[in-house]
């Protein structure tokens, strides 16, 4: 359904920053032994589903919809609330986003603790690249939208947000974020079964932010409650995000508030 070569393309074109987007290119082939590693162990010892190149790429094209979206409704960033160019959050985004999930490679539990451990060196070197006067504050709020990408940790950040936010959005066709045993028949693995496409949408002044979920069963409501829902209300921008949710076969629709 998805591959690495155009989502990538996505990635380059929502970053618009040729050079930005080299930088991300260049990290995510240098460090996609930790992504297959990580989903490795994931598939293979915690015996659940995909979080590796994909899910990284689908993350980071998913958070900078979101950028996007909350620019066009003139809602500030973090980085740009400290005085610092709009550039930067691009950065936080795209980055915090391809590293979010590596900690899985040492526990399921608190991963986003290993994962800012492991990606601190890696998001040091990065920032040199594109930061001289302020790298320190640059890694913090990156390793920041890591850290916070698990609905466990609440938000201290708009860039943290969108990472986690846009995690939460990667629940199609089995895709699911809800941990679930492939071998076990339950209402974990109905659900995240049920969810066929996740899109994101403008919405308006009120609600910027729309999530339009189709399912094949009412079930898949369960994968949205246990998992997006609490990854928004952990966020910054609850209130803001809308969802549309269809349901079934006979195409009904309904809409919710977050």
């Amino acid at each position: 359904m998805y591959t690495e070569e155009i989502l990538l393309e996505e990635i380059r074109a929502l970053l618009d920053d040729e050079e930005l987007f080299r930088l991300y290119e260049r990290a995510f082939k240098e460090y996609h032994y930790y992504f297959d590693t990580t989903n490795y162990i994931v598939l293979n010892v915690y015996q659940f589903n995909d979080h590796g190149p994909v899910h990284v790429l689908l993350t980071t094209r998913r958070a900078l919809e979101l950028l996007r979206i909350i620019r066009k409704f003139e809602i500030g960033t973090t980085a740009e609330n400290l005085g610092k160019p709009f550039r930067w959050s691009k950065f936080i985004v795209a980055f915090g986003a391809l590293f979010h999930d590596i900690g899985n490679m040492i526990h399921r539990i608190n991963h986003y603790e290993f994962s800012v451990f492991l990606a601190g060196p890696i998001i040091e070197e990065l920032v040199k690249e594109v930061e001289r006067r302020d790298p320190l504050l640059l890694k913090a709020l990156t390793l920041n939208a890591i850290y916070t990408h698990d609905e466990a940790v609440p938000c201290t950040t708009i860039e943290g947000s969108l990472v986690t936010i846009a995690d939460g959005c990667d629940m199609e066709a089995g895709r699911s974020r809800l941990v679930h045993k492939k071998d076990r028949v339950d209402i974990h693995a109905v659900s995240a079964l049920a969810i066929e496409r996740v899109e994101i949408r403008e919405g308006d002044g009120e609600h910027p932010i729309v999530i339009e979920i189709w399912m094949k069963h009412p079930a898949g409501i369960f994968q949205v409650d246990e998992i997006l829902t609490k990854k928004v209300k952990s966020s910054l921008l609850q209130g803001k995000v809308k969802l549309r949710i269809h349901t079934g076969k006979n195409g009904e629709t309904f809409e919710k508030v977050i």
